[in-house]
């Protein structure tokens, strides 16, 4: 059975892999403009943050069970995290026709990781730095309120998608991976949305409340559901 587990995973990892070569034949990565540091930032980032979930899940009386927390976490995370940044923060940015690029936060990635002992993560490594382009005059184009509260919504609702797919795969086919995967999601979702600066629940509190209510409600309603 744990043979069978372990295969399990490996051929998660596989479709994870060919998602990600389809998103990129079809253009989806190809519009998100990336630095060679900011590539750099986001290894770091979701490495950490992956050690982090696992110290928080296994606990110091259970190292034995790291590796395994580690390797799951790091799954969850490489696709929640990125997801999140990339998909629900920089390419919607981008798509608004905004400058955006994923800073690292080294103060974020230590008190994850002190934090973690305390089985609670900090789950703020960095974030996507959002600014306005000059245009052919050298003005810069400003970014109105709604935009900035939409482009932070992108990132917890990104997360609450990916809960819920890993939801219903652990519901047909019960597996730590999926539940591991579904609470990292929700956590990411939680913590983010939360409404107090930088993180984006500030921004889309400040936009729009009863967007902010409503997502939030959905949030804390999965956070009940998969029993933290």
């Amino acid at each position: 059975m744990v043979n069978r587990k372990i295969v399990g995973v490996f051929q998660f990892v596989k479709v994870i892999m060919r998602a990600f070569r389809f998103a990129i034949l079809t253009g989806v990565f190809m519009r998100i403009i990336f630095t060679l540091h900011e590539i750099k930032s986001i290894v770091i980032a979701t490495a950490v943050l992956s050690v982090a979930f696992a110290i928080a899940s296994s606990g110091l009386e259970k190292l034995s069970t790291f590796p395994t927390a580690f390797l799951f976490s790091l799954i969850s995370v490489g696709i929640g995290f990125i997801a999140h940044e990339l998909l629900g923060h920089k390419l919607l940015a981008q798509k608004f026709d905004y400058y955006a690029e994923f800073v690292l936060w080294p103060a974020g990635l230590v008190i994850a990781l002190a934090f973690s002992f305390l089985g609670f993560v900090f789950a703020a490594p960095g974030a996507v730095m959002i600014g306005g382009r000059p245009d052919l005059w050298g003005e810069v184009k400003p970014i109105t309120r709604k935009k900035y509260g939409l482009i932070s919504l992108g990132g917890p609702v990104v997360n609450i998608v990916l809960a819920l797919l890993f939801i219903t795969l652990n519901f047909f086919s019960p597996f730590v991976l999926w539940s591991t995967a579904a609470m990292i999601n929700v956590w990411l979702a939680l913590f983010n949305m939360l409404p107090f600066p930088p993180l984006d629940g500030s921004k889309v509190f400040a936009w729009d409340k009863k967007i902010f209510v409503t997502v939030f409600a959905v949030i804390i309603a999965l956070f009940v559901f998969v029993g933290f």
